[in-house]
């Protein structure tokens, strides 16, 4: 089984802090377990602070929203039935509640 993956370093807590509804819902995500590997998902979405940004529904129809360019993601959340399983701070992952997505250390 794979661990799941809590990285809460400064930067990431500054940035939450600006979206009160997201840390609670980080800080609830850290003491789910990982998401098992047989488990197949009805919906996955992968939201920003701006809103939804792609989405899929029982693995057949896709969707995703246009942004204007200038609108930035400070984090990506990704949404598994309703349940945050990976979070992302610029490229640091946060949380991985998720086998499949293996980790990189680059020299961190």
């Amino acid at each position: 089984m794979v661990e799941k993956i809590i990285n809460y370093s400064s930067e990431v807590r500054t940035i939450l802090s600006q979206y009160p509804k997201w840390l609670e819902i980080v800080d609830k995500a850290k003491d789910k377990p990982v998401i098992d590997k047989n488990y197949c998902p009805h919906v996955i979405e992968i939201f920003d602070q701006h809103g939804l940004l792609a989405g899929k529904v029982n693995g057949l129809s896709a969707y995703e929203c246009t942004r204007d360019i200038q609108q930035k993601s400070d984090f990506n959340a990704w949404l598994i039935d309703e349940e945050l399983a990976v979070f992302y701070v610029g490229s640091k992952l946060i949380i991985n509640r998720l086998e499949a997505i293996a980790v990189v250390n680059k020299g961190e």
